[in-house]
């Protein structure tokens, strides 16, 4: 499989000269498997650049489009009615998502109803599809296994294995299950992973418990109890600048050495493409 990052920000989208390297779009991530199948992994901002891109390029049309949301807060959703593909009503785009307390289509479309956006949900020309997973849900979608797991967040959340070509790649942003005070799911779903993205919002000295996230020391440890091969550190603080991120780097995987020789960390930037 491979991966490129389009955006890594958590909580708020960040612009300015302090994020210019790291990006400052919230969270949206694109997989593709030998094939070329494009699956998505959350909606935030960086899902404009996403589809701005995929209009741009020589990419086969109509466009197929599979995202799996790991929940519902803005930084998470925002980028869907600005991603250009949901305009084309040739293309079909298939939404997945956590059970919530009320219908997921139902409350993805309340952020883009009148008065908040011109278009409805209901209203987008796309082929479009919103349906909901429950925590131990093993599908296929497309050409992914994919295997959910209920994390530990202020809102309902998901963490995602996600399989192809012999290889598995996890999704766990938004997770305090280090924190949490039970067994931590991501590790267990994280099981010899090739690669682990996990959320990595705080340091020691600035986390925030019950706000839902991890610090970079608590992703380290989840990466080395799983035995992933690979870990990503992403869903930055929005405080966080590049000098910071490039400190944070460094030392991440002189820790991460020290625990488990041969792992590599890595820390999310917007453009980066990795293979797993």
């Amino acid at each position: 499989m491979k991966v490129r990052f389009w955006g890594t920000r958590g909580s708020i989208p960040t612009p300015g000269p302090l994020t210019v390297r790291y990006g400052g779009n919230t969270a949206c991530v694109e997989v593709r498997d030998q094939t070329n199948s494009l699956l998505v992994l959350d909606a935030g901002t960086g899902l404009r650049e996403l589809g701005a891109a995929l209009m741009n390029n020589d990419h086969p049309r109509p466009f197929s489009v599979d995202l799996l949301l790991s929940h519902l807060h803005w930084d998470h959703i925002q980028g869907i009615p600005f991603f250009r593909p949901a305009y084309d009503p040739k293309s079909s785009l298939r939404i997945r998502g956590p059970k919530q307390s009320r219908a997921m289509r139902e409350l993805l479309g309340l952020g883009m109803d009148d008065p908040f956006f011109p278009v409805d949900l209901d209203d987008l020309p796309v082929q479009l599809e919103v349906t909901e997973m429950a925590n131990g849900a093993d599908e296929q979608i497309g050409k992914y296994r994919v295997r959910a797991a209920s994390i530990f967040h202020p809102a309902p959340a998901l963490a995602y294995r996600i399989e192809a070509d012999g290889r598995s790649l996890v999704y766990a942003t938004d997770t305090e299950d280090p924190f949490s005070g039970r067994t931590n799911p991501v590790i267990a779903l994280a099981k010899d992973a090739d690669m682990l993205i996990h959320d990595a919002q705080f340091l020691d000295s600035d986390f925030k418990p019950t706000w839902g996230h991890s610090t970079i020391q608590s992703a380290i440890d989840v990466a080395v109890k799983a035995g992933a091969k690979k870990l990503v550190l992403y869903h930055h603080d929005p405080d966080r600048s590049d000098d910071a991120l490039d400190r944070i780097g460094k030392q991440a995987q002189a820790e991460a050495q020290e625990q488990a020789r041969g792992m590599q960390v890595v820390v999310a930037r917007e453009g980066l493409e990795l293979a797993v």
